[in-house]
């Protein structure tokens, strides 16, 4: 079988959305604290918590106002003393906490679902 010697390359991300120029600073290089996500668009994360229980209609509802501004690329829902939806989408800039926020609790009171929910700009996905 045949097989070449690596003259360059390194470990560094394949692509980085956050800066504007790559450069390959030789073999085995590494960058450290760069995400990779070459497959997609940039992405934004946000976690909604809500008080208590979340309901699959409410998750519904969750996932159908996100989706009024922006794609939901990857998301995960989390049963724990508040439930969790963490999640990410695109574009980048479609929601900010405040009118997630906003625009969330309006469509469960719109749904007669008394529970109010909180953002954060942030997700962990843990599977």
């Amino acid at each position: 079988m045949a097989q070449f010697t690596k003259v360059n390359g390194d470990f560094l991300p394949v692509l980085n959305l956050d800066t504007f120029a790559y450069t390959n600073s030789g073999a085995n290089a590494l960058s450290s604290a760069n995400t990779v996500q070459p497959q997609g668009p940039k992405l934004q994360y946000f976690t909604v918590t809500g008080t208590g229980e979340l309901s699959g209609a409410q998750i519904n509802i969750i996932t159908q106002t996100v989706q009024q501004l922006a794609t939901i690329y990857i998301y995960e829902y989390t049963n724990t003393t508040n439930d969790t939806f963490a999640f990410a989408s695109y574009p980048a800039g479609a929601w900010t906490t405040g009118t997630l926020d906003t625009a969330v609790n309006a469509a469960l009171t719109a749904a007669g679902i008394a529970n109010t929910t909180s953002s954060t700009a942030s997700a962990t996905f843990t599977n």
